[in-house]
């Protein structure tokens, strides 16, 4: 049972959206007019958005909302939606009285921002409920591929936990590859179009930056959301999705090489030993087959 509830005769739904980097917080509220919560924070009359019908049971089911609305300046945009800003993003909805509002008043659900359908200047976002994470596997499973994730950070500063990261051993006594001596910046010297550019100056052997990623710090895609690398040769970079804008010669960047998680990829880093495959165990087709006598 909850312990309170919002007045129903001025109940009015409210949602805030908690991006996961340093982007600002967006509040919004389904009331006509901005609202003011007790504590000073603003939620927003924003209009052109909607949200689906929220449905939630005493189980362990999880519960479902989408967030559906128009791209606009001011709450969600395209350019922030489409660059990423909000992946992973928390949000939270409540309800609460539209005539003495109060931030988390009655509690309804804390959500993960997920996939986005975008329809000409229309999108559509899937909140996943937090639930969800239980319904997830937590053991391991056998896979000839490495299951670590190459390096402990990424490029926008994320610290991955130890147990996605034990490609580096310990981070107590870290005996493979760092961030800190992997990563490169450099200049484009040239650009083709938003998949493909070079750097010239770049002398790395082939495919060394494939499956690695690389984030721009001048330019028009400054401060968004690494992209990842599809393949490199002779200074040519390619990428797995288009950047966002159009990237120009003189644009500065920083790049990491990556893994393909094959056993030869940690001969490369001499790194064997933190080796997270299983190569050797025979898939379902051998171990499934019929003896025959000799």
């Amino acid at each position: 049972m909850k312990g309170h509830v919002a007045d129903w005769r001025t109940r009015v739904y409210c949602v805030r959206i908690e991006p996961a980097n340093d982007s600002p917080v967006i509040r919004l509220t389904a009331q006509p007019t901005g609202l003011k919560m007790s504590n000073g924070e603003v939620y927003l009359a924003e209009h052109g958005y909607e949200f689906s019908g929220f449905g939630a049971s005493s189980t362990f089911a999880s519960s479902s909302i989408d967030l559906k609305g128009i791209v606009q300046q001011g709450a969600i945009d395209r350019d922030d939606l489409m660059a990423g800003v909000y992946d992973n993003a928390r949000v939270y909805l409540f309800a609460t009285s539209w005539e003495a509002p109060i931030e988390h008043e009655e509690p309804l659900g804390m959500f993960f921002f997920g996939k986005v359908e975008t329809t000409d200047e229309h999108y559509s976002v899937q909140l996943m409920s937090g639930i969800d994470v239980l319904s997830q596997s937590p053991g391991r499973s056998y896979s000839p591929a490495c299951q670590w994730t190459f390096l402990d950070q990424t490029l926008d500063g994320i610290i991955l936990p130890a147990n996605k990261s034990r490609c580096i051993g310990p981070r107590s006594a870290p005996d493979g590859p760092s961030f800190a001596s992997l990563k490169v910046t450099g200049t484009l010297t040239s650009v083709t179009d938003q998949y493909y550019f070079t750097d010239s100056a770049r002398t790395e052997a082939a495919d060394y930056f494939a499956t690695g990623s690389i984030r721009f710090l001048t330019g028009p895609n400054a401060g968004l959301k690494p992209i990842a690398v599809k393949a490199f040769t002779s200074g040519v970079i390619q990428l797995q999705e288009a950047l966002f804008y159009m990237p120009a010669i003189g644009d500065q960047y920083e790049m990491i090489p990556g893994c393909r998680k094959r056993p030869e990829d940690c001969l490369f880093w001499a790194n064997m030993r933190n080796f997270g495959g299983h190569p050797h165990v025979p898939a379902p087709s051998q171990y499934g087959q019929v003896g025959r006598g000799a």
